[in-house]
């Protein structure tokens, strides 16, 4: 057995004030959790995206000195708030890696890029990143498919995870009929695929895509309930990987009376629902504010 602690969407900010929750608080009380005594050792560490709230240089530099406290390797991949150059710039250290494989004993751990919508491609035929990055869809893009599928077919692991930012097959707001349909492309493809641990939705739920479960980990920062359409407290996720291809997963909520769960206003649940836009939501409370606000 192979045992994985997955955090995500952990939004680190140098600006306290600009953040939904501070997360230097709820890094403590989920590390804590996390690698507590009576949690059972993990092997590696695998945060999937949105590890910078902004972006910026300071942020990453911020994140290498808290990810110094992890007592087992980690792996990095980027979410559509991450900056791609500061990103593999700064993070990469020994213990943190931006590796984009992993063998584990039957298994290969692939650590793909799912932010394709949110890049532009040069003359010289590179991707840099656009400036509305942040509201980017989920992609993989044809070049990322590729590369899974072949490195899935080379390899001689019985089974294959996926660990990525986005997820397919996600709920309303979050759902991306184009990703899911790349993912089931993925599958037929490479049919090894067991399945994927994402985050990007900050929620803790496990649904389906391509008949395969998609897990979805708890962020360090606001969390989802979309069956009752409330904010719960901080979490991540942990999983147990078997020979035989079984996978075991939990998430795991932290310090519900620092960050009780709450209802979120009705704006917040159409926008989830996908009844509005997030730019109609931005214009209507705009509009409630006035011009004052």
């Amino acid at each position: 057995m192979f045992r994985v602690t997955q955090f995500s969407d952990m939004h680190f900010c140098t600006d306290p004030q600009a953040e939904s929750r501070n997360t230097d608080d709820t890094w403590d009380a989920v590390f804590a959790d996390a690698f507590g005594s009576d949690r059972p050792t993990s092997d590696l560490v695998v945060i999937t995206g949105d590890i910078a709230d902004n972006g910026t240089e300071a942020e990453y530099r911020k994140i290498a000195e808290k990810l110094e406290r992890l007592p087992v390797p980690a792996v990095i991949v980027p979410g559509n708030h991450d900056r791609q150059v500061p990103f593999h710039a700064i993070l990469p250290r020994p213990g943190v890696s931006n590796r984009r494989t992993l063998r584990v004993g039957t298994w290969l751990f692939l650590f793909a890029d799912s932010n394709a919508d949110g890049k532009e491609r040069q003359p010289d035929g590179s991707l840099v990143d656009r400036e509305d990055r942040t509201h980017a869809h989920g992609s993989f893009g044809d070049a990322e498919v590729a590369w899974m599928a072949a490195t899935i077919e080379h390899s001689d692991a019985d089974h294959a995870f996926v660990w990525t930012h986005h997820p397919p097959g996600a709920f309303g707001f979050f759902h991306k009929p184009d990703h899911d349909a790349e993912f089931a492309r993925l599958v037929d493809m490479a049919p090894t695929i067991a399945g994927v641990g994402a985050g990007h939705t900050h929620t803790n739920t496990i649904h389906e895509c391509g008949g395969r479960p998609i897990h979805q980990c708890p962020s360090l920062s606001v969390n989802l309930n979309l069956q009752e359409f409330a904010t719960l407290p901080p979490g991540y996720r942990t999983y147990e990987f078997f020979d035989d291809g079984t996978v075991n997963s939990e998430a795991h909520l932290v310090a519900e009376d620092r960050w009780p769960s709450a209802p979120l206003p009705e704006i917040g649940r159409r926008v989830l629902t996908g009844e509005i836009s997030y730019e109609d939501m931005k214009a209507q409370m705009a509009a409630e504010q006035g011009p004052s606000g």
